[in-house]
């Protein structure tokens, strides 16, 4: 059992954390949107069939925030994952992880904040204007979508400078390694457990 758990290697499982921090508050908000699209209320400041569903968007929207205006956040824990997928000698992984996670996790809510806009529902960057939705003020959790867009158009160019260089390293020195060699002992024994099967 010992020997089986030190072939597979190091566990993906960090790199998947780092992955759930940047992207879970994102699908909680996108959760939340659908809910009011199957339900079918359209953007406006009406509750959506009595419920104050704009309320829920809000939280969710802020909660992704955190990460999503933060240009330090977005590249360390993008980094992070990268080197843990490394780790677990999963170069293709790692890289596509610092290629994408920086973008994935600010346009996902901002595409949200996008499909929910309507007439009259301000989004800016200078916290002018304000928006009700589905009963509820939506405050700087729609303006923020205008800060995280810049946040994005400022970090591409390193993020995908870091990518290249790291993918680089990644396919030499992170690639599976081959299993060792069996001892010669293990090889005699394996051949003479299988000379008895014939006899």
């Amino acid at each position: 059992m010992e020997e089986n758990r030190q072939s597979r290697g190091p566990s993906l499982r960090p790199w998947a954390l780092c992955v759930a921090v940047m992207i879970g508050p994102s699908l909680l908000v996108w959760t939340v949107r659908l809910c009011a699209l199957f339900a079918g209320c359209a953007p406006g400041p009406g509750l959506c069939h009595g419920a104050a569903l704009g309320a829920g968007l809000r939280d969710a929207l802020n909660l992704a925030w955190v990460v999503s205006t933060s240009s330090l956040a977005l590249v360390g824990l993008s980094l992070a994952a990268t080197l843990l997928a490394f780790r677990a000698c999963r170069p293709l992984t790692g890289t596509l992880s610092l290629l994408s996670l920086p973008i994935l996790t600010p346009m996902l809510p901002i595409l949200a904040v996008l499909f929910s806009r309507y007439d009259g529902c301000a989004v800016s960057a200078d916290d002018i204007g304000s928006c009700e939705l589905w009963g509820a003020s939506m405050g700087m959790a729609f303006h923020n979508a205008a800060i995280a867009r810049d946040t994005v158009f400022g970090i591409v160019p390193y993020t995908f400078a870091l990518t290249v260089m790291l993918g680089v390293l990644g396919f030499f020195f992170a690639r599976p390694k081959a299993p060792p060699e069996p001892h010669p002992m293990a090889k005699m024994r394996h051949s003479l457990g299988e000379d008895d099967k014939f006899e």
